[in-house]
């Protein structure tokens, strides 16, 4: 599973890159358009992510 998290949450992107890093998820590179991109086999992970990102604003 792959989800791109947008460039607003640009601040998160270092303290998600050192949170997310295990051997079933990876996390990065940041796209050209600036999104980071978490691919992931833990369905729980992404939708933590999904909950934790739209709750913050934009």
């Amino acid at each position: 599973m792959e989800l791109l998290i947008p460039p607003r949450h640009r601040g998160l992107f270092p303290a998600l890159k050192n949170q997310l890093n295990s051997e079933r998820t990876t996390c990065g590179p940041i796209t050209w358009h600036g999104y980071l991109r978490v691919v992931t086999d833990d369905a729980s992970v992404i939708d933590e992510l999904k909950r934790k990102l739209d709750a913050q604003p934009s």
